[in-house]
């Protein structure tokens, strides 16, 4: 593979991923609303799964540019 089509297929893996995170997040907040404490623990969990993935690709993205 050459240079080119590595870092389109890298661009196009960290949205899928970014998109992905962002989906756990607002999936998380509205299946924590939901109603008991069980259920907000789980939510609030997904979130932070979610969360954890947007500031790993924030530090993959920022480490370029040091």
């Amino acid at each position: 593979m050459n240079e080119y089509t590595r870092k389109k297929v890298k661009i196009a893996v960290g949205l899928v991923a970014l998109v992905l995170c962002l989906v756990l997040v607002v999936f998380g907040h509205n299946f924590g609303s939901s109603g008991t404490l069980s259920t907000g623990i789980a939510g609030l969990g997904i979130e932070l799964v979610g969360l954890a993935g947007v500031l790993v690709l924030l530090g993959i993205y920022n480490k370029g540019y040091k």
